[in-house]
């Protein structure tokens, strides 16, 4: 299986509701995929909150945000232990942001999942630019946890684009769809400003050639993975207009939405990096962010910068 070059779940939490839902989604995941399920919190350093003429103060505040967050990974552990009798569970306290920590131990994972929001007492809460900052850097797929349906009964739903990150995104969802013997729905969404065309309406004879040409890019997206998974049945989706607006819709009944970080192109790349950005907000499941192995070289090098 694609998921299964490194085993381990990791799932990230603050004290929030929000990553405390996330625990459960990941741990009743883990169970289903027979993986172990690591659970991580992180607390700053104090040097990144303390002035010089106050460093006793803020290094006590540290210390009482490590304690709690000790106790968030511990009780967390043993309410999913609850339910998941049976499940391989560690947790680990890291010193660190929470971005840098999710990336770090992205090195060794099967897959990250981090709460949408955070509204806990740590003060490195997984949320926003956390949740966008590891989704764009993590070696591994990395899910926002959303409410919505059992991902092991509703379909798997994946945007496609025709790149790179999109390829792996269909590996993932069609491996995910065979695992829980759901079927999947994939989705392409085109415009005319993406095509690099004139406006042109639903309807007119450019509108229906770039209509043709899309069904044709979304068949040969799937190329070849019919007979690796026989038993996936598929429904293709083209339509015209925002491809963040379609996958919000189509999420209504999916279990899990897969996508690449990013599109093919300038404007593809933007276009599709604020999809997945509008799906980890308004999305009505979890949302599964694919990187590449050139995603990953790329962003070394702008770290670099």
């Amino acid at each position: 299986m694609i998921l299964a070059a490194h085993q381990t779940i990791v799932v990230g939490v603050d004290g929030s509701s929000s990553s405390a839902d996330a625990v459960q989604w990941a741990a009743g995941l883990a169970e289903r995929v027979e993986s172990p399920l690591h659970i991580a919190s992180a607390v700053t350093q104090p040097a990144f909150y303390m002035g010089e003429s106050a460093s006793v103060v803020p290094r006590e505040v540290w210390a009482e945000q490590r304690c709690a967050a000790e106790r968030i990974v511990t009780d967390v552990a043993t309410a999913v232990l609850a339910r998941h009798p049976d499940s391989v569970v560690t947790t680990s306290v890291h010193t660190a942001t929470a971005s840098a920590m999710m990336v770090e131990l992205s090195r060794t994972a099967r897959m990250l999942v981090v709460g949408n929001s955070g509204s806990g007492p740590i003060v490195s809460a997984l949320f926003g630019s956390t949740a966008q900052t590891t989704s764009n850097s993590a070696l591994c797929p990395v899910v926002v946890w959303r409410e919505g349906a059992d991902i092991v009964d509703a379909p798997i739903l994946v945007g496609i684009d025709g790149s790179a990150t999109s390829e792996v995104a269909v590996d993932q969802a069609f491996d995910l769809a065979s695992m829980f013997g759901v079927p999947m729905i994939a989705a392409l969404a085109w415009s005319s400003l993406s095509q690099g065309a004139a406006l042109s309406l639903p309807g007119s004879p450019d509108s229906t050639e770039i209509e043709r040409e899309q069904q044709l890019l979304l068949s040969e997206s799937l190329a070849g993975r019919s007979e690796k998974y026989p038993d996936v049945a598929v429904e293709h989706v083209v339509r015209q207009g925002n491809p963040a607006h379609l996958l919000i819709d189509l999420s209504k009944r999916a279990g899990l939405v897969v996508v690449g970080s990013h599109g093919r192109g300038v404007v593809a790349r933007a276009l599709f990096g604020s999809t997945s950005s509008n799906l980890t907000r308004h999305a009505h499941c979890p949302v599964m962010i694919c990187r590449t192995d050139v995603d990953h070289d790329e962003g070394s090098a702008l770290s670099r910068i």
